[in-house]
């Protein structure tokens, strides 16, 4: 990407799929290239999802958006296949008139199952793609469309493991911060958020949907230690549903906190923190690492995926000084311990 000449006619295309986690980071991508080259024309292609919207509502430098209409492939509801595989021919064929349309130099793949159609629609018509996977372990989507190009960037060097069919180049997380953000006044912004100066500050970050089992881990911590309460101040993420409930416990603990769903300067909050407690997404932890704060990652584990465990392990064996990582099977008798000895080293 950085080859690309300044100023020259460039047109692009984006795909990412149905998450903040894809898009976000497909999104700073895109802007950087319009930044260093303001007279591209960057087409993106998403999910079409309200939460796609909403982002895309916040990023007008990207005039050109093509949704798709693909839901998460309904292995527990088979009788949804016939829909399935019909929005999936179509989207094909609507992203190969699309591409032939506007011929890009390249297709740009951030993961996700809309990046299938769109890639291969590419590949019929003569157009490289290069594949990005963001986390240790390859979604299903990435590992189908290695087999159709030779470029696969990976962002954590353990992710070459899986793609020993294919040469895979490391290259830097696309961080939609820089370096100014890092610039910034403590004692202004702790008054401006009505914290205090003399507490501790731990940000809990559990994404815009927040983290029921991260929510209720440190409520858990706070109830154990009252001692913990006196010396910190909380910045949480909580979701859109338990706002009022936190606010009230921790007003009842008499710790200042600012609790909040979705906020646009999260730099602030990353600038403030002490100390982090989050999941394990590939953005948020590269996140974390860029404005270089100690960190408690909670990975999120289903029955099906482990991906965020693998994220986390490999962070912390990245940066061990700054990262650590407990289970959720662990929080119970880990976090507390953690959080004290985080806290005891900023001392």
């Amino acid at each position: 990407m950085s080859a690309f000449t300044n100023h020259a006619l460039l047109v692009l295309c984006f795909v990412a799929g149905k998450s903040g986690g894809h898009l976000l980071p497909c999104i700073t991508k895109a802007e950087q290239t319009l930044q260093s080259n303001p007279t591209s024309q960057i087409y993106l292609f998403s999910s079409g999802s309200s939460l796609d919207h909403k982002i895309m509502d916040k990023h007008p430098l990207i005039k050109h958006y093509i949704p798709a209409v693909i839901e998460s492939i309904p292995y527990k509801q088979p009788w949804l296949f016939p829909m399935f595989a019909w929005n999936m021919t179509s989207y094909f064929f609507h992203a190969l008139y699309k591409l032939w349309t506007i011929a890009p130099a390249k297709i740009m793949s951030y993961g996700g199952l809309n990046s299938i159609p769109v890639c291969l629609a590419g590949k019929i018509l003569g157009i490289p793609y290069e594949l990005h996977e963001l986390n240790v372990q390859p979604g299903q989507a990435v590992k189908f469309l290695s087999y159709f190009t030779d470029t696969i960037y990976i962002y954590f060097t353990q992710t070459s493991d899986y793609f020993s069919h294919k040469k895979t180049i490391l290259t830097p997380y696309p961080v939609r911060f820089t370096d100014k953000d890092r610039i910034y006044d403590k004692a202004k912004l702790l008054t401006a958020w009505n914290l205090d100066t003399h507490r501790k500050t731990i940000v809990i970050l559990g994404g815009s949907q927040g983290s029921l089992f991260v929510n209720q881990a440190i409520k858990n911590c706070l109830q154990q230690d009252q001692k913990l309460c006196k010396k910190i101040q909380i910045i949480h993420q909580i979701g859109m549903y338990d706002q009022d409930d936190y606010k009230e416990f921790y007003a009842q603990h008499h710790i200042p906190a600012v609790v909040f769903a979705y906020n646009e300067q999260l730099e602030n909050f990353y600038n403030l923190a002490d100390l982090i407690i989050c999941r394990a997404g590939a953005g948020t932890l590269f996140e974390v690492d860029f404005f270089n704060k100690q960190c408690i990652v909670i990975p999120l584990q289903t029955d099906s995926n482990d991906h965020q465990l693998q994220n986390a392990q490999a962070m912390a064996k990245m940066h061990p000084e700054r990262f650590s990582c407990i289970t959720q099977d662990h929080c119970a008798t880990k976090l507390l311990p953690a959080i004290q000895q985080k806290l005891d080293l900023l001392s």
